[in-house]
């Protein structure tokens, strides 16, 4: 019942849609590069630079090593973790040998250096028993804590700069004015959605109020095509929105988000008399 009704509702919907992004509608669109949409590309730049991906691959080590070792206490078939811990220890031979020839200052290298040698003689402990604790796994984990973090500000300070150069970069293409009315689409993963880089970094750069706003992170989409299409949505959206209900943010809650609040508060008694 009403099926052709939905139907016909649905495609006048999605064509005016296919309208809301307007052709000059400036858009930084951020996946592993940085891209400027007016209308067209405009260019498109990297800004994850060496040092940046060595900092995080000797970073990933102690999480590699906290989940193989986790894997030894928890599996009944041991052999296949224990071959784990095998092949990372042969790869931090490999590291240490390339430490010299990586983008490191030397209070990098020196630090690198360091999460190398606890990694190899926590699993060289390890093998030696073919057997593993918690306290030993926590003992390693907190140990290279510091260091882990280290890396991460150092990681971000690059990746900051070279962000920032890009985005300079591509805003010599913009008009006047029109840096101040863009948009930035940042995709990822939901995992580091909390405090993102990129997202952080769109919310100074353009300023108060600007979160959610003009500043959009598109959770598990990292196509294109897909951000832009779910981009378009919300600014249909919003115009849809703001006419009906005077709040242009409405629609970005379930239409019937307050209604089941209510009934969910009087169904399991939370409304009172």
């Amino acid at each position: 019942m009403f099926n052709d009704l939905n139907a016909a509702a649905r495609e006048s919907y999605g064509a005016a849609r296919a309208l809301a992004l307007k052709s000059d509608q400036p858009v930084f669109l951020v996946t592993h590069t940085v891209t400027l949409i007016r209308g067209e590309d405009l260019g498109s730049l990297p800004y994850s630079p060496p040092l940046y991906h060595e900092l995080k691959s000797i970073s990933h080590l102690p999480l590699g090593v906290h989940s193989a070792s986790i894997g030894l206490l928890e599996s009944p078939t041991k052999q296949p973790w224990i071959e784990r811990l095998r092949t990372l220890v042969k790869n931090v031979d490999i590291a240490e040998a390339d430490l010299a020839k990586a983008s490191f200052t030397e209070a990098q290298r020196v630090r690198q250096q360091k999460i190398l040698s606890l990694s190899r003689a926590y699993i060289d402990n390890v093998l030696s028993r073919e057997n593993v604790d918690m306290a030993s796994i926590t003992r390693y984990s907190r140990a290279l804590a510091p260091l882990l973090l280290a890396n991460a500000a150092d990681a971000a300070n690059v990746q900051i700069e070279a962000l920032d150069q890009a985005v300079r970069e591509l805003s010599k293409k913009l008009k006047p004015g029109e840096f101040e009315k863009a948009l930035a689409v940042i995709t990822g993963p939901k995992t580091p959605r909390e405090g993102n880089l990129q997202f952080q970094y769109f919310v100074y750069a353009f300023g108060p109020g600007s979160a959610g706003s003009r500043v959009l992170y598109m959770e598990s989409i990292f196509d294109r095509e897909a951000a832009l299409g779910v981009l378009r949505t919300v600014l249909n959206d919003r115009v849809a929105s703001q006419a009906f209900f005077g709040d242009t943010y409405r629609l970005e809650r379930d239409l019937m988000a307050d209604g089941a609040t209510v009934e969910l508060m009087r169904r399991f008694g939370h409304l009172g008399q």
